[in-house]
């Protein structure tokens, strides 16, 4: 009986002996398994890490390379012009007196360029009306090979021997000497070919361009909506091993273009794509990237980030999710303990019902949002950083042709053309900063064009794979072309009130469209956008609108007009502007007619204002007015001619015209077929209104 009680111990002291190691060996599993998940995590963080500086190094890359080829290819373009080549031609060892006689033209024509290309830079010297001499930090200039200057802008520096590249074979970018201010100089060069130039080094003649890299070439490196705090983009210069010459400001300090050791500049340098954590100039420990850029230097785009910084992230989720999933192991060892000693089969019954009963009535919840959502007029789409998409309506299935059941857990930019997939991942990337979007895309489907409001929200993200971006298209290609029609039947009326105007005055046949066209040409020569270039033309057709104000006797009157008359003619200008100003164009038309005969200098009328308080679009149509007027023919007299019309101009420009808008007409004339486009209005119009 003792035997039997004491093996009934003993056998009940096994079980429990095997249960208390079956519980250990699944704690010890369960805690491997959250180790190694745990580590996954912090692997997939760190994987995003290296997407965010790639996304900002794409995107700094481009906008470097954009500006610098953006100077190298004005620089190219002045070297191909015809008058700087015949220039040059002469001046080394053709007529050096057709040279000398040319080297004022050259000399506005480097000047107009470097004002409109930016190798012009704005100080305080330009608002002072003073004869003080120009910093020289920035200019255009034409040189030999030997580094004589032919001819350069204001403001040019002086290049010496040994400080830029003559012995190129083609078009340069380079580093020039610091400025006093120990800003680098960055120097672009295109030689100048043609027919009798010499390949001799001392014969060869450059365009070289000039500009400090200064704060508006520093605006590249700064990426719109970077969120990080210790992320860093500058340019460096690799020499051998680790060694690299930083091109740009640090933030860590040091001076710009002295070597030094800098590890993860240089892996940037000779691994242009990868992705690494190493020590940088400061000897901190950063994650790094690079890239090449597209224009012809050999610069890297370095992109950094403090691992302290990016870790600490990782670190966090890492150990929230040990701690999480940790104390989660300890409750299920706890359930299991339990449930070995008491059993809970009841409870875990009663648990699965109300599970049940809950999920149900999330899968109705969710049968009820699908329906709402398909009634909408628009389509729906909750996506994940990675454009997954984790919820679409039906309407997304009829943008993208595929049914609603293959759009969900697929990433949406599969279902697109690669410009508009380009557009959504970039949009996505905003919302994942916290950055709303809104835009219009075109899609093309059964042959004919959809416009959509496209507009993608950012959503509160909760875990790794929730959406964390909404999207709503909206169909609005009714109301786009509702728009272009509405805009085309304007036009229509503004060219019809033309010429009703034009027609009272036939000595002046076609003045108001001769204008406009030469105020929109000088515009776009400028640099002006659409809406600007729309706002300067239909000012142009207006600007004869206050003639309806004067008496056609008077209009078509051959001999002098008498004071009262010509004070009626002045006063027509300004009644034309008051009749527009209640009328709701897209630009300052209203401004640009009522502030025409204003000049530079603050002479003018109504109100004497000067300089840049001169409505922009007023200052090129006062010129465009002023040059059709002088070389437009009449019945009572011939047209001055281009050449006199420009010397003209030119003796007014800073005192009645803006310089720069005169340069522009002028170049245009001169370099962009302008004589032969407007040849015509020479031709004398006759008094029935037709052209002789």
């Amino acid at each position: 009986m003792a035997r039997a009680k004491e093996s009934g111990k003993s056998e009940s002291g096994k079980s429990i002996l095997a249960a208390g190691a079956g519980i250990l060996a699944v704690a010890a599993v369960g805690f491997f398994l959250i180790f190694q998940f745990a580590q996954s995590q912090a692997e997939q963080n760190l994987t995003r890490w290296h997407d965010r500086l790639n996304l900002v190094a794409d995107s700094r890359a481009l906008e470097v390379s954009a500006w610098l080829n953006r100077h190298i290819a004005s620089v190219e373009e002045l070297a191909a012009d015809a008058t700087v080549q015949l220039y040059a031609n002469q001046a080394i060892g053709g007529d050096s007196e057709f040279a000398e006689g040319q080297r004022g033209y050259v000399f506005a024509l480097l000047s107009a360029a470097a004002e409109r290309e930016g190798f012009h830079e704005q100080r305080a010297i330009d608002q002072v009306a003073a004869n003080v001499k120009r910093p020289q930090r920035a200019g255009l200039a034409i040189i030999k090979g030997d580094g004589t200057p032919l001819v350069a802008s204001t403001g040019m520096p002086i290049l010496r021997p040994g400080e830029w590249p003559a012995d190129a074979r083609g078009s340069f970018i380079a580093l020039g000497p610091r400025l006093e201010d120990k800003t680098p100089l960055v120097l672009f060069g295109a030689r100048i070919t043609g027919e009798g130039m010499t390949a001799a080094t001392e014969q060869d003649i450059w365009v070289v361009g000039a500009r400090p890299l200064n704060d508006d070439f520093l605006k590249t490196l700064e990426q719109p909506g970077a969120a990080s705090k210790t992320g860093e983009t500058y340019l460096v210069q690799p020499q051998e091993g680790d060694i690299v010459v930083p091109l740009t400001p640090l933030a860590k300090g040091g001076r710009i273009g002295d070597a030094r050791v800098d590890m993860a500049a240089a892996f940037a340098a000779r691994e242009p794509r990868g992705f690494a954590s190493l020590t940088n100039y400061a000897n901190t420990e950063v994650l790094v990237t690079g890239r090449e850029l597209s224009a012809p230097v050999p610069w890297i785009l370095v992109r950094t980030i403090n691992a302290d910084e990016a870790m600490a992230e990782i670190d966090e989720r890492r150990n929230s999710l040990m701690i999480t999933l940790s104390l989660a192991a300890l409750f299920v060892l706890a359930a299991l303990v339990m449930v070995w000693r008491h059993g809970v089969s009841r409870r875990l019954e009663t648990a699965w019902r109300e599970q049940a009963e809950l999920s149900a009535k999330n899968e109705a919840l969710s049968r009820f949002l699908q329906s709402v959502s398909d009634n909408q007029p628009t389509a729906i789409a909750a996506l994940g950083a990675d454009m997954t998409v984790h919820f679409a309506n039906m309407h997304l299935g009829n943008v993208t042709g595929l049914p609603v059941a293959d759009l969900n857990d697929r990433r949406l930019d599969t279902a697109f053309a690669s410009e508009i997939a380009d557009k959504l991942r970039t949009a996505v990337g905003k919302a994942v900063a916290g950055e709303a979007t809104s835009q219009h895309l075109r899609l093309e489907k059964d042959g004919a064009e959809q416009i959509f409001q496209t507009q993608l929200l950012p959503l509160k993200a909760e875990g790794d794979n929730e959406a964390v971006a909404l999207l709503v298209m909206q169909d609005i290609s009714d109301l786009v072309a509702a728009k272009e029609q509405s805009e085309t039947l304007f036009k229509q009326l503004v060219s019809t009130l033309t010429q009703i105007i034009d027609a009272r005055d036939p000595w002046s046949k076609h003045h108001s469209d001769r204008v406009a066209d030469v105020a929109h040409t000088v515009a776009k020569e400028i640099g002006w956008d659409d809406e600007a270039l729309e706002s300067v033309r239909i000012a142009g057709q207006l600007v004869n609108l206050g003639k309806i104000f004067v008496p056609t006797a008077i209009l078509t009157k051959q001999t002098p007009l008498t004071d009262e008359e010509l004070a009626l003619v002045r006063e027509s200008m300004q009644k034309g502007a008051t009749l527009v100003a209640g009328l709701d164009f897209k630009g300052p038309v209203a401004a640009i007619l009522g502030q025409m005969r204003e000049h530079w200098d603050g002479s003018g009328e109504p109100d004497g204002i000067a300089g840049e308080a001169i409505e922009p679009g007023a200052r090129i149509l006062s010129v465009a007015n002023a040059f059709v007027g002088m070389v437009s023919a009449r019945a009572h007299r011939e047209g001055l001619g281009f050449d006199k019309a420009l010397d003209i101009l030119n003796s007014d420009a800073g005192t009645r015209y803006e310089r720069r808008t005169v340069a522009a007409l002028q170049n245009v004339l001169e370099n962009k077929g302008g004589r032969a486009r407007w040849e015509n209005y020479t031709t004398v119009v006759e008094a029935d209104g037709s052209d002789a």
